[in-house]
């Protein structure tokens, strides 16, 4: 029996208008019928299958929000086939359903997860939209809470004003892209960029115009790295740029091409200008700190200088 597909296009999802889909499993071919019927009427996209085998199947090549479960039935019981959900999605929710029903079983069903367990034949249909919409919205509220999660942990290690990443995450991934190169002896360069006259475009234009600035130069710095490079504004109006598996050559040719879009940038009549450092990790540094140390000594170098322009220090 191939899985049988029903679809109520005008039911939307209550958060986010999406149709909420439902994957339905009972031997009990009048009985799913019910439950499919009442399925669709409350605006849910309705898969059904008539065995566990099927509903594994149907796991593996679709996406639900909530399972309708007969608890026995052939090739798979239902607890398997919420087994083999977890493994896929493991914030699937899953209603059980038996004729059989024991304090023993209903136990079992809880603790291995499911949402919630209902005996056959059901009291009412009412008793079951009930679980149905209790269900989807745990589901709802488990996903938010996971986007809320994932948004903080964002935040804490993004730059708020250009959206790279913050001294923070730096800190973090210098620590343990250093080991790594020390490890497998790879190849591991830092850039440091300083904008030039930055207090003397705030004093003339006002800080507003030094944020926009700021964000030009990210914006500059982005498009001209690779997506394994981390790049992050180290504080004020200065950036770092961490480039796993880049040598000193290559780092210094992404500063330069970084270097050059910043200084043909005009703005507010004028181009922007930037002091830049480039450095290799080396064995000789003890620390993560100094290898930092020595980028941040070359971009020193580049802005006593005179600034708009370009240091390279070797290992």
């Amino acid at each position: 029996m191939q899985p049988n597909n029903a679809k109520i296009e005008s039911a939307e999802d209550e958060s986010a208008g999406l149709i909420e889909k439902i994957l339905i499993a009972d031997d009990d071919k009048d009985f799913r019928r019910i439950l499919v019927r009442r399925a669709q009427e409350m605006g849910l996209e309705v898969t059904e299958v008539g065995d566990g085998e099927q509903a594994i199947m149907a796991l593996k090549t679709g996406s639900f929000d909530l399972m309708l479960l007969d608890l026995w039935m052939p090739k798979c019981s239902g607890l398997e086939v919420f087994q083999a959900a977890q493994e896929i999605d493991p914030e699937l929710q899953a209603i059980v359903l038996t004729g059989s029903a024991t304090l023993e079983t209903a136990v079992e069903a809880l603790r291995c997860g499911v949402y919630d367990y209902l005996t056959k034949p059901l009291d009412s249909l009412a008793e079951l939209e009930l679980a149905i919409k209790r269900a989807l919205a745990h589901r709802r509220l488990l996903q938010e809470n996971a986007r809320l999660f994932a948004e903080v942990q964002r935040l804490a290690i993004t730059d708020p004003l250009t959206g790279l990443f913050n001294r923070r995450k730096l800190d973090e991934m210098l620590t343990v892209e250093v080991e790594r190169a020390h490890r497998y002896n790879r190849p591991l360069s830092l850039i440091m960029l300083d904008m030039d006259g930055m207090k003397s475009l705030n004093d003339q234009y006002g800080h507003p115009a030094g944020d926009e600035a700021l964000m030009l130069v990210a914006e500059k710095i982005r498009k001209q790295i690779r997506s394994v490079d981390l790049p992050t504004r180290y504080g004020g109006d200065e950036f770092v740029i961490l480039l796993p598996e880049a040598d000193l050559a290559a780092a210094r040719s992404v500063a330069k091409r970084i270097c050059a879009k910043i200084t043909s940038t005009s703005f507010h009549g004028e181009f922007l200008s930037v002091s830049a450092g480039v450095a290799q990790w080396s064995a000789d540094f003890p620390k993560a700190t100094q290898f930092l140390k020595v980028a941040d000594q070359a971009m020193y170098q580049a802005k006593r200088a005179g600034g708009r322009r370009l240091f390279v220090l070797s290992p």
